[in-house]
């Protein structure tokens, strides 16, 4: 494979920065989808109480869980930072990282980048590879301090080894960006296709990415289209709205608009930015038989406020269609947008469930577009590309 351009290098380093938080987060919504959260009745949850408070280990950790989930009645982080820490400090090494997580969010205790990397330390010791890698996410940000990529790199592997599929997803964006280790696509694809062996949805998205651009592999439309699939049919919104491209253009699928503005509108559902600059130019060009110069404007305003990026002629299209819109249709389309956002918050505010680790300014929903080529305005359809990296999420407590 022949190398990336300058840009795409300057791009792939610039989402490698930001990514792990993406990924760790991505990697627990996985874990918990399997595991919905259900309310437990008070007669239970007494006797699981008492249990704990007698010192019982599994007791204490269930305890911290349900406090921290609302499956116990109102979220309490200030209960599960205490049970976490009952069950920490006889060993268990999950609730000590869920304890370093909430220490680097701040809930339920102050935030302290130093004393939740201490508690990782301590499950990290023990072999514990959800905390191997969250240390290595620490250890590659500096965060309390404590700048080590070397550390960092051989906590990612041990992870990665043990099977963690979040940290197998990061180990071959490093390679594929050269970020920490020498640039190396066959090794990166070799550890995208592992953490996509039990169908991880961040791992078969990026292996998407990489089909549909011929990086680290030989392009394959058809194959992309498959991979985005998978992911798309877990509910993975960036898979959803680059499948719905394909859909939209007939791209190794058959042509289908309605299914494209189907998968559009789920991915904007949960807060994906490109899903709003395609909903936007599906209701400007009337991909899906109608055109609605007022909608499109209000998804354009939606991309504004959820802060994802936006191309310069995206950008200048929808200011020139401003000029041409009456004061009635901005007004309507400035408090559709304004209602949307209210009612589908980006992925900056995730319910208490969907938290499991530490949030930065860059999630899931505010990934850098890739502006596809701009001789034509209908080349625009807007991609969600690699996701930012360095950052640490699994989603919430486990």
């Amino acid at each position: 494979m022949s190398g990336m351009s300058i840009s795409q290098t300057r791009f792939a380093s610039f989402f490698l920065r930001y990514f792990f938080i993406t990924l760790a987060i991505s990697a627990s919504i996985s874990h918990l989808a399997a595991t919905v959260v259900k309310p437990i009745g008070e007669p239970q949850f007494s006797k699981l109480l008492a249990k704990a408070e007698n010192g019982d280990l599994t007791a204490q950790v269930q305890v911290a869980k349900a406090y921290a989930s609302g499956r116990a009645g109102q979220v309490n982080y200030q209960e599960a930072a205490r049970w976490f820490r009952k069950a920490g400090d006889q060993g268990e090494p999950d609730s000590q990282t869920n304890l370093g997580v909430l220490y680097f969010q701040g809930n339920g205790v102050e935030r302290n980048e130093s004393e939740a990397i201490r508690w990782f330390q301590r499950a990290a010791a023990s072999g514990y590879s959800v905390a191997q890698h969250d240390l290595a996410v620490a250890y590659l940000n500096g965060w309390g301090g404590h700048k080590d990529p070397e550390h960092a790199l051989d906590l990612m592997m041990r992870s990665a080894t043990a099977g963690l599929e979040i940290s197998q997803v990061k180990l071959g964006l490093m390679y594929l960006s050269g970020d920490v280790v020498p640039r190396d696509t066959e090794l990166g694809i070799k550890w995208l296709k592992r953490g996509a062996r039990h169908d991880f949805p961040l791992a078969n998205f990026l292996l998407g990415i990489s089909y549909e651009n011929g990086d680290g592999v030989k392009a394959n439309l058809g194959k992309a289209a498959e991979l985005y699939s998978k992911a798309a049919n877990k509910g993975f919104a960036p898979a959803q709205n680059n499948l719905g491209r394909l859909y939209l253009h007939g791209r190794a699928v058959k042509q289908d608009k309605r299914e494209a503005m189907r998968l559009f509108s789920v991915a904007a559902a949960q807060g994906n930015g490109q899903s709003y600059l395609n909903l936007a130019l599906c209701a400007l060009t009337g991909c899906a038989g109608v055109i609605d110069a007022t909608a499109a404007f209000a998804w354009y305003l939606s991309a504004e406020a959820s802060g994802v990026p936006i191309p310069q002629l995206f950008h200048d299209k929808f200011t020139q269609l401003a000029i041409e819109l009456d004061e009635h249709q901005i007004s309507k389309a400035q408090s559709d947008s304004q209602a949307w956002i209210a009612q589908h918050p980006s992925a900056d505010s995730r319910t208490p469930i969907q938290l499991r680790h530490v949030p930065d300014a860059a999630l899931a929903a505010k990934q850098q577009p890739r502006t596809i080529d701009n001789e034509v305005f209908k080349t625009l359809w807007q991609q969600t590309p690699y996701m930012p990296l360095h950052t640490l999420n699994r989603d919430s407590v486990r």
